[in-house]
């Protein structure tokens, strides 16, 4: 009979124990941690890009910083949407997911995107990468001239047509593919030297508050 009245209690238990975990979880997720990366479909291809660099090349976690924004020499920043700080050199990701048919030049600097009969430009987002690149590299000019490696990626959601990419035009999923990249990348001395001393300042200007946000949106907005 106390076996027979034991066996709910337990069943209870099980059940409290198995909501306990599932909230845990939910609360230390990086989607409640960092909702406004999972507000819009742009925020995608980071994803994407995020899981394939930890679970297929096997980079740790610690080593991909997103939403990195770097000061500037003019007291403003520049925001990388996806860095690598690896002993083989800085991998910097320019995520885009446009709709549509897309259309593009590398020696331009207005591509055209087509919504049906919607025509819309938008800045090259190679320059725009090779921008951020720079900008890194000034940053860190402290520990001399660091391998840096600019990445545009896209999700399939458009029809992209992108005319005189070069050998070292990375277009993820267009063009080339990221495994076979970065296998390919030497070491870096300096990589490995200062890599201690790169993460220490890189990482704290990954994912910042609203107020760093917001004021980098408003200095897009006024160029």
């Amino acid at each position: 009979m106390e076996l027979f009245l034991l066996l709910p209690l337990v069943t209870i238990v099980f059940f409290i124990v198995i909501a306990i975990a599932f909230i845990v979880g939910f609360y230390n997720s990086d989607r409640f941690k960092n909702p406004e990366e999972y507000k819009d479909a742009g925020s995608t291809g980071e994803r994407i890009i995020y899981t394939t660099l930890r679970d297929k090349i096997h980079i740790p976690e610690k080593q991909i910083l997103r939403n990195v924004y770097i000061p500037t020499a003019d007291g403003k920043t520049s925001e990388i949407d996806l860095l690598v700080v690896s002993r083989k050199g800085l991998l910097v990701f320019e995520c885009k997911n446009y709709a549509g048919n897309i259309y593009g030049d590398i020696k331009r600097k207005k591509w055209i995107q087509y919504l049906g009969k919607q025509k819309n430009f938008f800045y090259n987002p190679f320059l725009q990468n090779k921008n951020h690149v720079k900008h890194l590299k000034k940053y860190l000019e402290q520990f001399g001239d660091l391998p840096s490696y600019p990445f545009v990626t896209t999700i399939s959601r458009g029809k992209w047509k992108v005319r005189n990419l070069g050998p070292n035009d990375y277009f993820l999923g267009y063009n080339c593919h990221l495994i076979d990249i970065y296998n390919a990348m030497p070491n870096s001395d300096l990589m490995q030297r200062h890599y201690t001393a790169i993460m220490n300042k890189l990482v704290p200007l990954s994912r910042p508050n609203e107020e760093i946000r917001e004021r980098h949106i408003r200095n897009i907005k006024t160029r």
